[in-house]
């Protein structure tokens, strides 16, 4: 969806204050506070989520597969299981992400790219990149994980382009000490210039854009904004001041420090781990101050968040609902079939025995294809904004304190509302219940 410039009136955002013990702990709902600012200033902001389109997948005539409720099964969920071959058609509409991308890309304004992601494999974009670079002198500057394969980093960097200023930089970065994984997600169009574009993402520079479930934000905005030059900040960071926590921490808070413009209102970011008290916090404090939670969760580890939840679900009985991948469901009955573990099943079982709801997404693992989606979604009492708080990085410990993350708590209403309409229908068209999930791991074949 597109979203056009708001009013500029100024608002608050009523929340529950987070009791410190060292300025990370839960808070109790029992106080209150405010955050204040305008609203971000932007000349457009979309909200796109990959929605994959895919073929069904029957299960063969051999293949005799039953639900927990007895059901026999004939096919995975459509537009759920994906196989690679279904990427062409998923990217290729107007309303993908990928598709916003290229656009930023091909477009003869565009003089500067910055990109930073865990992982990068994307041929699409790659080829566009190239071509760029090559034709229209375009300069790329690019971090990836250190572990991360750079076969298209390097297919990237063969990709000269005429001016030799321009040469693409190329960075690795992450496990450095007190770091974990370099998991940021952004691309930034023009860094600096009067007006830049940026996009946060949940999704990498991989099938994130196109066949894993996710959530893509895409803002054209003045650089003088202080949304804008956060980022700026977060981005030389990365590329300069990277070789332990404690610089990088040290160099993002003084950089926000000395933005002149003011923080808005309506959308915060939280780079970890300079802002990982506040993204913690910010977190929390919204779950205790909810109505309902609804969360779509990749990993599902971060204590502070399900005992919150707990605690809201035995005090309140707030309604709360889940959406994971099932290969979380797997985990839980003893196979380990992707990144999930098993105690990441009994996290939302915790929840679920005190009365929250779960339904998981029945996914391609064998082609590590996920429901990468990692938001939270807040129903807040009357005269209160609704929010979502989104971005990089998974719902575990390491990602509100070691990995390098890009997080946000948003709530302009018209984004909040997209988030809600996306979360009906992977709850009611996408997801599948527990008693219709299938007894056994068998997957159909894809070829």
């Amino acid at each position: 969806m597109t979203i056009r410039h708001p009013a500029t009136a100024l608002f608050v955002i009523a929340s529950t204050f987070l009791a410190a013990c060292g300025g990370d702990e839960a808070g109790t709902g029992d106080e209150q506070f405010a955050t204040e600012g305008p609203p971000l200033e932007y000349q457009e902001y979309e909200v796109r989520f990959t929605n994959p389109t895919c073929k069904l997948y029957e299960f063969s005539a051999d293949q005799e597969v039953y639900s927990a409720a007895g059901e026999r099964l004939t096919s995975k969920p459509k537009d759920v299981f994906c196989s690679q071959t279904d990427s062409a058609a998923s990217g290729s509409r107007p309303e993908s992400p990928m598709y916003k991308l290229l656009e930023w890309i091909n477009d003869p304004s565009t003089k500067e790219i910055f990109f930073t992601y865990l992982s990068y494999s994307n041929s699409a974009v790659t080829t566009a990149l190239c071509k760029a670079m090559q034709e229209r002198d375009v300069k790329v500057t690019f971090v990836l994980d250190s572990s991360s394969d750079r076969a298209k980093a390097d297919q990237l960097l063969a990709c000269q382009p005429p001016s030799p200023e321009n040469a693409p930089r190329f960075e690795q970065r992450g496990h450095t000490p007190g770091i974990g994984y370099a998991h940021n997600k952004l691309f930034l169009v023009n860094p600096g210039a009067e007006t830049m574009k940026l996009a946060f993402s949940s999704g990498n520079m991989s099938s994130g854009v196109v066949l894993h479930h996710e959530n893509w934000h895409f803002i054209t905005l003045s650089s003088k904004t202080y949304f804008a030059q956060a980022h700026l900040c977060m981005m030389n960071a990365e590329l300069d001041h990277y070789q332990s926590k404690t610089e990088y921490r040290n160099y993002i808070e003084s950089c926000l420090q000395q933005i002149d413009a003011p923080e808005e209102g309506d959308i915060k970011s939280y780079f970890v781990p300079a802002d990982r008290m506040r993204a913690s916090k910010q977190l929390i404090d919204a779950v205790y101050a909810a109505d309902s939670v609804d969360v779509a969760a990749h990993r599902f580890s971060y204590t502070k968040l399900v005992s919150a939840l707990k605690s809201r679900l035995d005090s309140d009985n707030i309604p709360v609902r889940i959406v994971s991948d099932d290969d979380m469901h797997w985990a839980g009955q003893g196979q380990q079939v992707g990144d999930n573990l098993s105690f990441e099943y009994y996290n939302v079982k915790s929840l679920t025995n005190r009365g929250a709801e779960a339904r998981y997404m029945e996914t391609n693992h064998d082609a590590h294809l996920l429901h990468h989606n990692k938001f939270l979604i807040f129903d807040m009492p009357e005269g209160d904004r609704d929010g979502v708080f989104c971005g990089a990085g998974n719902l575990t410990g390491t990602g509100f304190s070691e990995n390098w993350e890009n997080y946000y708590y948003v709530t302009i209403p018209e984004v909040v509302d997209a988030y809600k309409k996306q979360y009906d229908h992977l709850w009611n068209d996408l997801s599948t219940k527990v008693d219709d999930l299938p007894t056994e791991n068998v997957l159909p074949p894809t070829q």
